[in-house]
């Protein structure tokens, strides 16, 4: 598993998902809202990524997914549907 790093601009929501050197995906703020709501079904997840970058999504470990999971659930501080 590579590390994955998830960025989350708090004041627009963008999100932006770094794999290795040369790999990004840009999330609007509906995808990362989307990825909150899916945050228990990683397939769900990969399919909220795969519809910005099906490639990406797909390269994906299991373990990334988690990863970005987790960075994106904590950027929103409990304050969305992920805190229920």
């Amino acid at each position: 598993m590579s590390a994955v790093r998830t960025e989350i601009c708090p004041e627009t929501g963008i999100g932006s998902i770094l794999r290795g050197d040369t790999a990004k995906v840009d999330l609007m703020p509906d995808e990362v809202a989307a990825i909150r709501t899916a945050a228990r079904d990683p397939a769900k997840v990969r399919a909220v990524i795969a519809s910005a970058d099906a490639a990406f999504a797909e390269a994906l470990s299991d373990g990334e997914i988690k990863q970005i999971v987790a960075k994106v659930l904590k950027s929103c501080g409990g304050n969305c549907c992920c805190s229920n």
